[in-house]
């Protein structure tokens, strides 16, 4: 699951990854593991 932009340039020269979306990939994790469980139900 990536969190990254197209605008990122990940693995380029000038790359950067924003704070912001590094954080709420860390929120939306669990809640992504949470539906994924209820879904083998």
């Amino acid at each position: 699951m990536g969190f990254g932009l197209d605008s990122d340039a990940i693995h380029s020269p000038n790359e950067h990854f924003g704070v912001r979306n590094y954080l709420k990939g860390i929120e939306t994790i669990p809640y992504f593991y949470t539906y994924f469980t209820e879904m083998k139900k």
